[in-house]
């Protein structure tokens, strides 16, 4: 029996070997690509210091004077007070503690402070995560570190770069309360939910999710239904507590909790209508837009179109980056939107294919493919299914509005984990054959290729001609509405 028992052990020992898979080599393949993705994670880290270092402070929002008039009076805007005041005060009252240190610069370094910490938490929860690939967590991971509207929102002094941190903490919560679902876990995730409606109202896509997933957590790990219950109050009594202030507010002052901008502004009626029928949800054409890169008559009808070229461009002029005006440079822009549709197209099959798992989990409490965790299901599930909420909240204001600076794709980024991990489903998807790969390598690959040449051709330019960092760049309003 002793001798049968070692012969087991070392024909389990000699078998991968037989399969041409040497136990030499697999230590220096894992090495390698954890080089690759710590090389990854730093190209990031400098890419983000070296464009912090050239952009202006400002978007097409001037959310500094908010923060100036707080660290004067220490009192919460209103709506009607600035063009920003409608926001959750969460971020304009840590950014005036450090207007009070530095002014603006200071303003502007708590943004990359955000930022360099939101491609930490991005990178850490997808290293860690036992069903994605070190290759699959490599391509993710190279997207969120290069992504050009991703770097900039991030680096603005906007209440962007917190949302696009909290969104990517409550991301990382969830997979802390998988591991550990305890009362303090819970506690947190009520927190982290609660600080982000205090930043954004875009959390609001998260609530129905997180209590998805606190349910179906408790669920998988036989916790009590009582527990269970508990959970749920724990995480909605502490959003709720923290979270709720901006949205009573404006209830009592102007009868609507979820009054902005739109609501109050002239400009409005300038960008309208962009709605002409189901062909504004259908028009996808994209030879129009590479013909096109800038938003103009041509495309501010389609909502698919502005929303996509908004996400992988700078379709919107919007900072002192400003090679999108300028011909030939925005033809970047240009091969942009053509290679991003393969990332596009699988990052929309892992939505369905992540969103089937996890309706078919609820429903039936199993998974519809026996290789795949139920813990894999249910954080995949969850966070997709806030990416998709957050989605349909931009759909729904645009057409509420009926405005074209509505569909931006930037305010997507709270969900910017979810997106990559559809993108990994999507890749997953693929037939194993090599050229079905090669189908989602090869311009991935040109698509990174073409952020860094951004990168490289707005920097010197900012060099060339140093911008003023105070300009508030302004989204034109003469565009002509009746199409082109």
């Amino acid at each position: 029996m002793a001798t049968s028992k070692k012969q087991r052990n070392s024909r389990s020992v000699k078998s991968p070997a037989r399969r041409g898979d040497s136990t030499e080599r697999q230590p220096s393949a894992r090495l390698s690509a954890s080089s690759v993705f710590f090389l990854l994670v730093g190209l990031g880290v400098l890419i983000r210091i070296i464009v912090f270092a050239h952009i202006g402070y400002l978007n097409n929002d001037n959310h500094l004077e908010v923060v100036e008039s707080i660290a004067r009076t220490w009192l919460p805007a209103r709506a009607d007070q600035f063009n920003q005041g409608y926001h959750p005060p969460l971020y304009y009252f840590l950014a005036a503690f450090f207007y009070l240190i530095g002014g603006a610069p200071a303003v502007h370094f708590l943004s990359l402070m955000f930022s360099l910490a939101t491609l930490a938490l991005i990178a850490r929860v997808l290293r860690q995560l036992p069903w994605v690939s070190a290759r699959s967590c490599n391509w993710a991971v190279a997207l969120a570190a290069l992504h050009p509207q991703f770097v900039l929102f991030g680096l603005f002094i906007s209440n962007d770069s917190l949302a696009i941190f909290l969104g990517a903490l409550l991301c990382y919560q969830c997979r802390r309360l998988q591991l550990a679902p305890s009362i303090a876990n819970h506690s947190l995730l009520g927190i982290y939910l609660g600080l982000g409606l205090l930043a954004k109202a875009g959390f609001l896509a998260f609530i129905l999710p997180c209590c998805f997933f606190v349910w179906l957590n408790g669920r998988e790990r036989a916790l009590a239904q009582a527990q269970i219950v508990q959970r749920l109050l724990i995480v909605a009594v502490a959003a709720t507590v923290l979270g709720a202030y901006k949205y009573v507010e404006q209830s009592v002052l102007f009868g609507n909790p979820l009054i902005s901008n739109l609501d109050l502004a002239d400009w409005v009626k300038d960008q309208r209508p962009t709605w002409i029928g189901i062909a504004s949800l259908l028009d996808f054409n994209l030879v129009k837009l590479m013909m096109h890169p800038v938003v103009s008559s041509h495309t501010v009808h389609s909502y698919p179109l502005m929303t996509y070229a908004s996400f992988w461009y700078a379709y919107i002029p919007e900072s002192t980056f400003m090679s999108n005006l300028i011909v030939p440079l925005n033809r970047i822009g240009s091969a942009i939107y053509l290679l991003a549709l393969a990332p596009t197209m699988l990052i929309l099959s892992g939505i369905v294919v992540g969103a089937r798992a996890f309706i078919f989990s609820i429903v039936s409490g199993q998974t519809t493919d026996p290789s795949q965790t139920r813990d894999r299901v249910i954080f995949d599930g969850t966070l997709l299914f806030a990416l998709v909420l957050n989605l349909f909240l931009i759909l729904a204001i645009g057409w509420r509005y009926d405005a074209w600076s509505v569909f931006q794709g930037r305010l997507l980024f709270s969900a910017y984990l979810a997106i990559l991990l559809g993108l990994i489903r999507g890749v997953e998807f693929l037939p194993t054959v090599r050229s079905w790969q090669l189908l989602f390598r090869v311009p991935l690959s040109g698509l990174l290729a073409l952020f860094l040449s951004y990168f490289v051709v707005e920097v010197i330019l900012a060099r060339v001609d140093p911008p003023n960092l105070f300009t508030t760049p302004h989204i034109s309003n003469n565009i002509d509405m009746r199409g082109p």
